[in-house]
């Protein structure tokens, strides 16, 4: 695993009740680094996508299984799947970090990676990840297609390219 191809790294912070009877991060915790360090990720986005959502969104009669409410967003995204395979135990005394990056985009989803690894050391890594993300209508509870400005804005943090998928 590249580690030097990850573009955006957040600093975990391991709290007390992150741990187990035998001090070390309880194993589920994990996954809670990986949804913040997307949240961070998203965040590092923003400069890119201030021009959108546009509000001349038509109406679409809403999904009764998603809540929404009746300003709330149309278009997001959902997990679909996440995974973490451990590689060394991690304690309240080490300082991690998250590197988190999109690894590839498709028509309606896209992979993130994920890795935690020591602020200090490195080349210490304590576990991997990977996240399924869909975007999504949130009114029809049906995929839909990653937005272009979405597309081109990961682009420009990954310093890479994800031309679209023709299906």
């Amino acid at each position: 695993m590249a580690v030097d191809s990850y573009q955006c790294w957040y600093p975990v912070e391991i709290r007390i009740r992150d741990l187990d009877p035998l001090a070390h991060v309880n194993n589920t915790v994990h996954f809670i680094y990986f949804e913040e360090a997307r949240g961070f990720y998203f965040d590092q986005l923003k400069p890119w996508l201030s021009p959108w959502p546009p509000d001349d969104e038509d109406p679409i009669p809403p999904n009764p299984r998603i809540q929404t409410g009746p300003y709330g967003p149309r278009y997001g995204m959902l997990v679909k799947e996440v995974t973490c395979t451990y590689l060394f135990p991690l304690t309240r005394g080490d300082r991690a970090e998250v590197g988190i990056k999109v690894s590839q985009i498709g028509n309606t989803s896209f992979l993130m990676d994920h890795i935690i690894r020591d602020r200090h050391q490195p080349e210490r890594l304590f576990a991997t990840g990977r996240s399924v993300m869909v975007w999504c209508n949130y009114l029809t509870g049906r995929p839909h297609p990653v937005p272009l400005v979405l597309r081109s804005a990961i682009e420009q943090l990954e310093q890479q390219s994800f031309p679209p998928k023709n299906s």
